[in-house]
């Protein structure tokens, strides 16, 4: 069995949701190849970056390989003319093909004349009608594709649950470390939800509590956020740069608690669990926004809390800085969801399933 993965992206997607996904299948003895964009941005910046990317996502000589040594290709994400045309190609060919969706791109992002547009999705519609089979990474965008093709089912965005593994955590006795990771340049108003309630934190526990952003990645906007609240607490910003997935790892290890705030608005409602997941797997309790597709993985009380407004912020907070055992069976918990619903092996399984069913 030939698959051939075309990533959406260079970032966050392609490391975290398409390279382990098609290393899961290659351990099972599926032959697999995944197929990076061009990378413009050696060549140009900004906005003339992205354009070049729209146009041009994919190296020609790739594309053709694909058609005509494959069994199942993924294409994710993209939805540009290049792979609307790939798509063709690849059903003339009788090559199955899943189309991955993990984020909302089908909102759009601005207007240009009054016009409303969404660069690099303009085909998304086309292709999710004549796509074999349809992911998805929440319930969210379920829901809209489903308007467009039945065969289509959730798998999440796989959590390394050997990378991130309680056994690796490193425990302070003296300081309850509150920990926040993701991309920090474009979560600033997610980021902002939690000035309130930390400044009441910091102002009751003082140095007995650390938070910890992972990463700021050099936005001095974050560090300007949260600069008053140094006056009470340790503040940790992490790195200014992007690190490897092992070297992120070790940056989070010695947290207790993690937060996930989300604003409410249908682009955060199309988000993977992603950011609890790596703190389920590390075992670690979570507080966060009950929006995205957090919503479904978090269970209040039970792996975590959900927290709709600063006075639940503060209030769960509270009660996991003072209650050590608490924390601990509640780590337990998230664990447990994270091996059984998150996991690597759990997500790859449904994927090989998935390519199996479109095969027959």
């Amino acid at each position: 069995m030939k698959v051939r993965f075309f990533a959406g992206g260079l970032y966050t997607t392609l490391v975290a949701r398409i390279k382990p996904l098609a290393n899961f299948l290659s351990s099972f003895g599926v032959d697999c190849d995944v197929i990076t964009p061009i990378n413009f941005g050696r060549f140009a910046k900004g906005k003339i970056a992205n354009i070049f990317s729209a146009i041009l996502t994919y190296s020609a000589r790739k594309c053709v390989e694909a058609i005509n040594a494959s069994d199942v290709v993924l294409i994710g994400r993209s939805s540009n003319l290049q792979a609307y045309l790939l798509m063709k190609a690849l059903k003339r060919r009788n090559v199955r093909v899943i189309f991955d969706l993990d984020d909302a791109l089908f909102l759009p992002v601005g207007s240009l004349l009054g016009i409303k547009i969404r660069p690099g999705s303009f085909y998304l519609e086309r292709m999710l009608k004549e796509a074999d089979y349809v992911t998805v990474s929440g319930h969210y965008l379920l829901h809209y594709v489903k308007r467009y093709n039945r065969n289509t089912s959730i798998i999440n965005t796989p959590v390394d649950t050997n990378l991130f593994n309680p056994k690796f955590r490193s425990r302070n006795n003296d300081k309850v470390t509150i920990t926040w990771e993701g991309n920090a340049n474009v979560n600033l108003e997610n980021l902002t939800m939690l000035v309130n309630p930390l400044r009441m934190i910091a102002k009751e526990y003082g140095r007995k509590v650390k938070f910890k952003i992972a990463s700021y990645l050099g936005d001095q906007r974050v560090k300007k956020l949260f600069h008053p609240l140094e006056k009470y607490m340790e503040v940790d910003y992490g790195s200014e740069r992007w690190l490897p997935m092992n070297r992120f790892a070790r940056l989070i290890y010695d947290s207790d608690i993690m937060v996930s705030p989300l604003k409410k608005n249908p682009w955060f409602d199309g988000k993977s669990a992603l950011r609890v997941g790596i703190a389920m797997a590390m075992g670690i309790p979570v507080v966060a926004s009950p929006i995205g597709e957090q919503k479904y993985i978090v269970k209040h009380g039970v792996n975590g809390f959900f927290a709709y407004n600063e006075i639940e912020w503060t209030k769960y907070l509270r009660l996991l800085i003072e209650d050590e055992k608490l924390r601990r069976n509640m780590g337990e918990q998230a664990r447990k969801t994270a091996e059984r619903e998150l996991s690597v092996y759990s997500c790859g399984e449904k994927l090989f399933n998935t390519i199996k069913k479109v095969l027959c």
